[in-house]
Order: structure tokens, then C-alpha cells, then sequence
């Protein structure tokens, strides 16, 4: 059995002999004093927190109208769910005011005006190909510059040009000896012609490969060096020129998407007011506008909530905040409810808060189980555990004596003698209280009553021995 202790029992007894307990009251008391026997019982305990607080949703979102107007649609009733982004109501435009009619004008020209510009790009495109032929030209003109200090001709292209001057030397050899056959015969001999015309072409083709080897094989010269640097530097200068173009209208037409958009996004605002939109998933608590209403800007219109988590924060003071961790679990009930459920400290925050004297420190405890009957706002009773379980002793509160050697019981023994047990008495519960010494589960001990015990004021001032000498003190 798991007990909540709440209250502290400080016991003050008149210092009184024994006879004279038994004797009874004097004749100036004006309450008879008796005894009975009880028992010494055993329950396991733990270290509770009891405080309260207000029940809260994960989020509580109150709508209200951003303009004036007559409510024309309301899609929505209360219990309903809702999707973030849902439009809820809507006011009638026509009996909006002319700032909004206003603007459901200027929405339609400023997404026209978008579509237009968006759509509308000639002179960026223009720039981008110039701009790509622009690069195109002065990559092959950095080739070019970046090669005038090297051979015109690659390694692979003179290795052919060569092999090409060494048939054109072999083509000449066949034929200065081919026309040496016919050297001594005559001028007008036809085949003395024919070989002298081949030897000519043959050296002319040997020197034609020559030069084109020479060219190929050598860095250009000062002439066709000047030509090249002067391409490079006119294609560098028409890339810089391409660029600056291209950005130009790269950016004025970027500016002008902006501009338009910044015009259609203050138009769309303004219109958005005749309108409630659902910022958050959840369920509608209040409805309050309803078609045909006529509202102003701030009337409230509809208040959402999330109840996929409900929590409840607490106070707890500074003495006892310490014994506080997050994971601790709780048990919560609400005022005017019969319902009770469980939960779990989930944050506790560090700064606290001076009020009258006392500090406090915020704790949130989170319901483990969300439930549609428990209203948001509602006082909540938390009692939090700090500890685990222990088995401790109690026995009824006018069991427990004190005089000047401290507190104590008196114990029925099996033969029926009676003997006195020191005990150290702690939180009370109901009529009982926790005591520490040596006793027993079960252990039969007197229990002191007072005959006017009849009225729970008397008992309250009785409580814990004879002669109203015991106080409470109660926490």
C-alpha cells in the first residue's frame, strides 16, 4: 500500500505523571480522558510534492479579423478538426473597405505583371549568346597566344609534315633520274620534255613540303605573332564587354521579378484579411463568428488547440525543488472532475520567481494520456514523486506521548503488561503517523482519547495525547 504524506507532527505534551493518567482529569479539567488499544501497521511509502496548476494544450491559438466586413462563409464548427492552412471564414469583399476592394484589383494586375516579366526575357537571351559566342572566340584565341613562344604545328602534324618532305625529296630523285635518260636527246624530243617537266614539278613539290615543315616546325613569326596577339587581345576585351552586357540584363530583370513580386505579396496580404487560415493542426475549440455577423478588425473570430500533448506547470518552492527531477512521475486530478491520470516531469526551469518572501521555481508535468474531458485552463492537483518506495511504521496520532525524555508509545505486551518504546515520530497521514523505533508490524499499543472527541475541532486539539497537550502542525 503506497500512502501520501503531507503534514509534520510536532508533539507538545504537558509534562503530567503517569497516575495522574490513569487517575483521569482533575476536577478543573473539563474533558475525561481514556484509553483503547490500536496497532502498530506497516505500509510502503514515498516522498511526494503536492501542488497545482492551470491544464494547458501544446498550442492555444485565438484568431482574430485583420479588417472590418460581413462574415459570408464560415466552414467550420466546434469539436471540428482542422489542417494547417485551411481556410475557416471568409468576410463578404463587397463589405470590406476600400483599401482591401482596392487591393483585390491590384492582385490580379501585379500576377499579371509577374507572368509577363517572367515570361519575357529577349534581351537576357540575347546577351547569353553573345556572351557564348564571346567565350567561344577567346578560347580559341588564348590557344593561339598561349602557343607563340612553340612550334605552329603540333609534334604529331610535323612528324607527318616531315614524312611527307622526305617522299617529296624521293619523288624528286626518281625524277632527276628519270630525266637523265633523256638529257642528251634532243630539244624537240618529246620524251626529253615530259622528264623535264616532271623533274619541275617534283621540285617544286619538294619545296612547297619544305616550307610548310619549316612553318609548322618553328614558333610563328613576327608578323603572325603580332596578328595573334592582337585577336587575343580584341576576343579578351570582347568577353569583358559580353559579360557586362549579359549581367546588366541578368540584373534588371532580376530587379524587376522583385519589384513585382513585392507588389503582388503586399496585395495578396491585404486581400488574405478576408480570410481566417488555420496556422496549426489541431481541432476547434470556439467558434465564434457566424454568417451574416458584422466584425471588426480584432474581433475575435475562432480559437484552436492541439491536444496531442496537455501538460500542467506547477510551482514548487525553493526548499523543495531540489528533490525534483525530470522523468519524476505524478499523479494529477482536476477540481470538478471525477477523473484522475498520471504524468511525467518533463522540464523544470532553473530561474525562479520571488513572490510574498517565498521563491518558486516553475515545473511542467506532461499528461501521459491526452483526454477530450479534461478542459484546457482547469486547476490540476499534481503530487509528484521524488522517491522511491519504502516500507515505514504508523500509528494512530493519539498514540504517541512526549515528555521530557522525548516521544513515545506505550506497548501492550502478550501477558498484558505495558511498557514504554521511544519513537521518533514523522509525517502524519490521515489519523496516523510515521514512527521510527523499535516496534513491529502488528505490535498492540494504547491509543488516548479524549471524551469530548466528538467534534472534529476537539479531536484536531486532542490529537496525539491527553490533556490537549499535543499540537499539530500542519503543512
Amino acid at each position: 500500500m503506497q500512502q501520501i504524506l503531507h503534514r509534520k507532527l510536532a508533539v507538545f505534551l504537558c509534562l503530567f505523571l503517569l497516575p495522574i493518567l490513569a487517575a483521569g482529569c482533575s476536577s478543573s479539567n473539563s474533558s475525561a480522558i481514556s484509553s483503547t488499544t490500536g496497532f502498530v501497521t506497516e505500509a510502503s511509502v514515498s516522498n511526494t510534492i503536492e501542488t497545482s496548476g492551470s491544464v494547458s494544450a501544446k498550442q492555444l491559438v485565438t484568431l482574430s479579423w485583420a479588417t472590418s466586413g460581413i462574415v459570408e462563409q464560415v466552414n467550420i464548427q466546434n469539436a471540428d478538426a482542422v489542417a494547417s492552412g485551411a481556410e475557416l471564414m471568409s468576410l463578404d469583399p463587397k463589405t470590406a473597405p476600400s483599401d482591401v476592394i482596392k487591393a483585390i484589383s491590384t492582385l490580379i494586375t501585379a500576377n499579371q505583371k509577374l507572368a509577363d516579366i517572367q515570361q519575357s526575357s529577349t534581351d537576357l537571351a540575347t546577351a547569353e549568346v553573345a556572351l557564348v559566342e564571346a567565350q567561344k572566340t577567346y578560347d580559341e584565341a588564348l590557344v593561339a597566344y598561349n602557343a607563340l613562344n612553340q612550334p605552329v604545328g603540333s609534334e604529331e602534324y610535323i612528324a607527318i609534315l616531315q614524312k611527307n618532305y622526305l617522299n617529296a625529296q624521293s619523288q624528286t630523285l626518281r625524277a632527276t633520274g628519270n630525266y637523265n635518260r633523256y638529257a642528251d636527246y634532243a630539244e624537240t624530243s618529246t620524251q626529253r620534255a615530259n622528264a623535264l617537266a616532271n623533274l619541275s614539278k617534283a621540285k617544286i613539290a619538294e619545296n612547297d613540303a619544305l616550307i610548310t615543315l619549316n612553318h609548322f616546325s618553328n614558333p610563328p613569326d613576327a608578323v603572325a605573332a603580332a596578328l595573334i596577339t592582337s585577336d587575343y587581345n580584341l576576343a579578351k576585351s570582347q568577353l569583358a564587354e559580353a559579360q557586362r552586357d549579359y549581367t546588366a540584363a541578368s540584373s534588371g530583370n532580376l530587379d524587376a521579378i522583385n519589384q513585382a513580386q513585392a507588389a503582388l505579396n503586399s496585395a495578396q496580404a491585404t486581400v488574405n484579411k478576408l480570410g481566417i487560415t488555420a496556422p496549426i493542426n489541431g481541432q476547434v475549440a470556439m467558434v465564434y463568428a457566424q454568417p451574416g455577423d458584422k466584425v471588426t478588425a480584432g474581433t475575435k473570430a475562432v480559437v484552436l488547440y492541439d491536444r496531442s500533448q496537455m501538460y500542467v506547470d506547477v510551482l514548487v518552492t525553493e526548499n523543495a525543488i531540489a528533490a525534483v527531477k525530470v522523468g519524476n512521475q505524478a499523479a494529477v486530478s482536476f477540481t470538478g472532475l471525477e477523473f484522475e491520470t498520471t504524468g511525467k516531469v518533463v522540464l523544470i526551469d532553473p530561474i525562479g520567481v520571488s513572490s510574498s518572501g517565498v521563491v518558486n521555481y516553475t515545473v511542467r508535468v506532461e499528461l501521459d494520456e491526452p483526454d477530450e474531458h479534461i478542459y484546457i485552463g482547469a486547476t490540476a492537483t499534481v503530487v509528484i514523486t521524488t522517491s522511491d518506495p519504502k516500507n515505514k511504521l504508523f500509528v494512530p496520532v493519539g498514540a504517541v506521548l512526549n515528555d521530557d525524555k522525548g516521544e513515545y508509545v506505550m506497548r501492550v505486551n502478550n501477558t498484558g503488561s505495558i511498557e514504554r518504546v521511544a519513537v521518533v515520530t514523522g509525517d502524519i497521514s490521515d489519523k496516523t503517523v510515521v514512527v521510527t523505533g523499535a516496534l513491529a508490524n502488528g505490535d498492540q499499543i494504547q491509543v488516548f482519547t479524549s471524551a469530548s472527541d466528538t467534534s472534529s475541532t476537539t479531536t484536531d486539539q486532542m490529537r496525539g495525547g491527553p490533556f490537549g497537550g499535543m499540537g499539530v502542525d500542519l503543512r
